[in-house]
């Protein structure tokens, strides 16, 4: 089956709405979107349903995906930071080379997602389900966490794995 590419909003994605509190909230249904390039800033997203939609290159502040449904999605080289994955269900997701910076993933389920190259930093991944991603490159606050697994499961002292640095 062939998969459709992301279509392109007919006008500016507008990071207000309608309001949950003080946060403005995007539509509680994204499919097929492209907000490539946008900055988001104190919004939620809290019990969206999000699917075959692009934030690359976006920049998040203070944005709540919690309990959020991600599927087919791209968040390649976007930066997050505050920002809130709790209890969200995140499948064939992309975060290639994003960086994330005081963000929570906690009980969070993701299958299916690449994390190549990215960075995290002051990360919350209390109770997180991690399954079948990719994760070259990925550090968690400075450890190159592919490194990491490699020098546990060659049976190297765990200690030797925060030393190492990265072929290149």
């Amino acid at each position: 089956m062939k998969k459709k590419a992301p279509s392109k909003p007919r006008s500016p994605a507008k990071t207000t709405g309608p309001k949950s509190g003080n946060t403005p909230t995007l539509p509680m249904k994204l499919s097929n979107a492209s907000f490539e390039k946008i900055e988001l800033d104190d919004v939620s997203m809290a019990d969206a349903k999000v699917h075959d939609t692009t934030f690359e290159r976006a920049s998040f502040d203070d944005v709540n995906f919690s309990s959020a449904t991600i599927h087919n999605a791209s968040f390649e080289d976007t930066k997050l930071d505050d920002a809130s994955f709790a209890r969200a269900n995140v499948k064939n997701v992309s975060f290639e080379s994003a960086a994330f910076d005081d963000v929570t993933f906690a009980k969070t389920k993701i299958r299916n997602a690449s994390f190549e190259g990215a960075s995290l930093d002051d990360v919350s991944l209390a109770g997180v389900t991690i399954t079948n991603c990719s994760i070259e490159g990925l550090t968690i606050d400075g450890v190159r966490i592919d490194l990491l697994l490699q020098h546990k499961r060659s049976g190297a002292p765990q200690s030797d794995a925060h030393d190492q640095k990265p072929e290149g």
